[in-house]
């Protein structure tokens, strides 16, 4: 159920309309505010416009390495530096359709990785009880 008051800003950065919608319907149910942006250049935008408490990232949308990407800029860049502190939660989608996760080591590639990942289809439960642990933090 929504409350008046929620407890903090999510930005749900996806490529997939399904998935937004799922997802705002699960963070919504933990009284959650919600933004949601379709790629990582809405998802920019919407970051300096919204300055969202949490990040759900998709790895995969445009290309291959976009949520990394992104992920890897809002940590270390000075373009982001009033947001750097903003948990991350990659979310992805490998695991269901390749069987096994990303085997890429983001710090082997010398990015800067998220704050935690959870494998598609998110479990409501789980998502929920992740983010309130990095909230907490």
């Amino acid at each position: 159920m929504k409350t008046d008051n929620p407890k903090a800003k999510i930005l749900v950065i996806d490529d997939d309309p399904d998935f937004r919608k799922i997802v705002t319907i699960m963070l919504e149910s933990g009284s959650y505010s919600v933004i949601t942006a379709q790629n990582s250049q809405e998802g920019k935008k919407k970051l300096f416009d919204e300055k969202p408490d949490l990040i759900l990232l998709d790895i995969m949308m445009d290309s291959i390495f976009d949520g990394f990407s992104l992920c890897h800029d809002i940590k270390t860049s000075k373009e982001y530096e009033e947001l750097r502190g903003t948990p991350i939660i990659f979310v992805s989608a490998v695991k269901e359709k390749a069987g096994s996760r990303f085997d890429f080591n983001p710090s082997e590639q010398g990015l800067v990785g998220p704050d935690d990942y959870i494998d598609k289809p998110v479990q409501p439960d789980d998502l929920l009880a992740r983010i309130e642990k990095l909230l907490k933090k």
